[in-house]
């Protein structure tokens, strides 16, 4: 399976990487630190799941859910922030997420998610 994870903390990027590198049905890990380079990259990578940060230095994940879906509309995205309000939830799954979870409560979940994910590609 081919990830994409995008956040503009290094912290971040490093730990998912690192934690997800050598995962059984793993083919390939892009990263990403703004709503720009996210485009570029799944544009030229495809992946087939985008763990998004909603604050980004250029917009939020409600921003580019849609057209990250007009790239694939397969592409499955999951949201990944410290900001979970209701109403940043209700902005992204309305905006086409498939998932959102918080950070600090929910880590874990996204962990099991690309574990299953890679499981069924």
């Amino acid at each position: 399976m081919k990830l994409l994870v995008v956040d503009d903390s290094e912290l971040i990027l490093d730990r998912l990487v690192g934690l997800l590198n050598g995962l059984h049905g793993m083919a390939d890990i892009d990263t990403a630190e703004t709503l720009a380079q996210t485009l570029d990259v799944a544009k030229a990578g495809r992946p087939a799941l985008t763990i998004l940060d909603f604050h980004l230095p250029d917009g939020n994940a409600a921003q580019i859910v849609p057209q990250l879906k007009q790239i694939d509309p397969n592409m499955m995205i999951a949201v990944l922030t410290n900001d979970a309000s209701e109403s940043n939830r209700a902005k992204c799954m309305s905006a086409g997420s498939d998932w959102f979870f918080d950070k600090s409560t929910e880590f874990e979940k996204v962990l099991e998610l690309i574990q299953i994910q890679c499981a069924l590609h």
